[in-house]
């Protein structure tokens, strides 16, 4: 089913139905809440507030993973039982795929056994991803991740890096989700996972300045499909970030990017620049909440909005469970959706 076949106004229930349980979604307050928090159970009866599951069957506070997985399912499922054209929300999923199948394939070439780390939230069931990698038979995942396997197993043997893993499955990963964000000819889509490419990027560029890297190697881990094209990084790679960052004025990304990487050559830490580049991708999704009153861009932005919610707890979870102080978990907070 495409786009094209569906009218805005097919969405007004389903709009509804999303505006209706926004308001319990993590606001700035209630995350605040639960950084100030005495224990780990006060902290994670905040979200009772949000509707998490399962909460009065928790008996280990320190084990929350599972309470953040079954809130990222449920999620999922129900915008995919309200939405109109279910399938056009698997942009949104396409990530976990990828990432199981990373984890598959390094725990099949590097003798590992993460298996404790995939997640169920996929468009492809998992045992149906073990079972293709099991008999090499990809006829029932997706043309992308059936291309990206083969490429996987003819290239990582001749060199035996695990980060080519990450690479390949990558840049197939991002690329299935750009055709697809087209595929549906909306805007708010398309606009988002080119900003999520260019995001990546920004943030690679500046890890591999960091760690001394040549803009070559830049270059084959580069993803396309973004606004900021590959050769504004290539031609300006020996360029100091303060330089670098006013080629960015015209991707709106100069602000960030100047801030982020300040932080960094006077701290060495990444976090504020992952934060802002973050909430940067927030800013852009909040814009689903008004224009249109309703339509695929307010289901769109509800799931993109759970996900960072979601990441927003699991900060805070981990770094109570950690004995962070409440003032390093707020430097990383991200902002919220509400």
């Amino acid at each position: 089913m495409t786009l094209a076949k569906i009218k805005e106004s097919d969405y007004l229930y389903s709009t509804s139905r999303v505006k209706s349980i926004e308001k319990h979604m993590l606001t700035h307050e209630r995350a605040e809440k639960m950084i100030d928090a005495k224990t780990m159970e006060d902290a994670i009866r905040v979200l009772d507030d949000c509707y998490y599951g399962y909460l009065n069957e928790i008996t280990d506070f320190d084990n929350y993973e599972n309470l953040l997985a079954e809130e990222h399912k449920k999620t999922y499922d129900f915008i995919k039982s309200i939405a109109p054209d279910p399938e056009l929300f698997n942009i949104f999923l396409y990530p976990y795929d990828y990432h199981n199948l990373k984890v598959l394939m390094k725990n099949e070439y590097l003798n590992k056994d993460e298996t404790d780390i995939l997640v169920d939230t996929g468009t492809i069931d998992l045992k149906v991803l073990k079972h293709a990698l099991k008999e090499r038979n990809f006829s029932e995942l997706t043309e992308n991740m059936g291309k990206a396997l083969n490429e996987v197993i003819e290239d990582f043997p001749k060199t035996r890096d695990p980060q080519l893993i990450d690479v390949i499955l990558d840049r197939y990963c991002f690329e299935e989700m750009l055709k697809a964000a087209e595929e549906t000819e909306n805007k708010f889509i398309i606009d988002y996972v080119k900003m999520q490419i260019d995001s990546i990027n920004v943030k690679t560029y500046v890890r591999l300045k960091k760690m001394n890297k040549s803009w070559d190697f830049f270059s084959k881990v580069f993803l396309h499909g973004g606004n900021i094209h590959e050769h504004i990084f290539i031609r300006n790679y020996d360029e100091p970030f303060e330089k670098f960052g006013e080629l960015l004025l015209a991707y709106d990304f100069k602000d960030v990017f100047l801030e982020g990487t300040e932080t960094l050559t006077e701290t060495g830490k990444f976090t504020k620049l992952e934060k802002l580049l973050d909430n940067k991708l927030m800013e852009h999704v909040k814009t689903a909440k008004y224009d249109p009153p309703y339509g695929i861009e307010t289901l769109a932005g509800y799931l993109i909005a759970k996900d960072n919610e979601i990441k927003i707890a699991r900060i805070i979870l981990a770094g109570k469970t950690a004995g962070i102080s409440p003032e390093l978990i707020r430097e990383r907070l991200r902002e919220t959706y509400v």
